[in-house]
């Protein structure tokens, strides 16, 4: 099959030129600051939507955030951004009817990222928490530019994924030609994000290569990605045995592994502030 074609310069949402400008702002540049916060203010959608996340406990900061100067200059060009492709994601979501692409792909995503800073905060590495949780984020963005651009075949790759339990990569590339893999790794060029990021959506998280863990914002998202996928969103559910010594086999003890296999702390990412807004509120 032909490789499908990725207009990276134009997002499908309900605010595609607002959102494709501040993907594409240049973080480099004197005037970034001044032209995010223009942006923001055009769209007053994405603008309360960066607000309200950006005053959520994982963004936590010493005082309320409330005007988007403030949100900008304390949170950063790169996290506003990450905010504002949540904010795309969630527009592509809310619209869709289809219970399987929002379990397997927007709430997997969420739900990964929400993991990825908790685990971060409970092993004490709170410097690399909101880091970590906007990996999360993107980690799977080349599934939702998939899905937005080729929605009938990637839907038939995800059916495939599931009814023959192999991995996305391989349905991808069987119905489309590419994998959400490759997507990814050309988004993060075409928006000129972060390098590091190429390794969170460009990585199979499902196996590390050796040396690969040595970078412990990677690290997190593979346990947060396999912890998720072990629960039977973004793949189907996995045994518990086999989730506890995919866990440990990326270096966590056993009391860890399965304190964050135990059903109080699924609720608790479930009952986060964040997964309920973006998963569950349409409005």
């Amino acid at each position: 099959m032909n490789r499908c074609v990725i207009d990276y310069k134009t997002i499908k949402s309900t605010q595609p030129e607002i959102i494709s400008r501040i993907i594409e702002i240049n973080e480099e540049s004197p005037n970034c600051f001044r032209e995010m916060d223009h942006l923001l203010r055009s769209d007053q959608v994405v603008a309360s939507f960066i607000l309200r996340v950006a005053n959520s406990p994982i963004y936590n900061r010493s005082q309320p955030i409330r005007t988007l100067p403030i949100a900008i200059s304390l949170l950063g060009i790169n996290i506003i951004r990450s905010l504002v492709i949540l904010a795309f994601s969630r527009s592509v979501f809310s619209k869709s009817k289809n219970a399987l692409v929002c379990k397997h792909i927007w709430h997997h995503s969420l739900l990964t990222a929400i993991a990825s800073y908790n685990i971060c905060s409970e092993l004490g590495k709170s410097e690399d928490c909101e880091e970590a949780f906007v990996a999360g984020l993107v980690h799977d963005i080349g599934k939702v530019l998939l899905f937005t651009h080729v929605r009938k075949d990637y839907m038939d790759a995800l059916t495939y994924m599931l009814e023959n339990s192999c991995s996305s990569k391989e349905a991808e590339q069987k119905f489309l030609g590419t994998d959400h893999y490759q997507i990814g790794e050309q988004a993060v060029r075409e928006w000129k994000l972060p390098p590091q990021f190429q390794l969170y959506v460009a990585t199979d998280l499902d196996q590390l290569l050796p040396g690969q863990t040595d970078n412990e914002i990677l690290h997190w998202l593979a346990i947060a990605n396999s912890l998720i996928k072990g629960a039977g969103i973004g793949t189907n559910p996995g045994d518990p045995a086999i989730r506890k010594e995919k866990l440990m086999s990326y270096g966590l003890n056993e009391e860890f592994s399965d304190y964050l296999l135990d059903e109080a702390f699924f609720q608790k990412l479930i009952n986060d502030e964040i997964f309920q807004f973006c998963a569950h509120d349409h409005s």
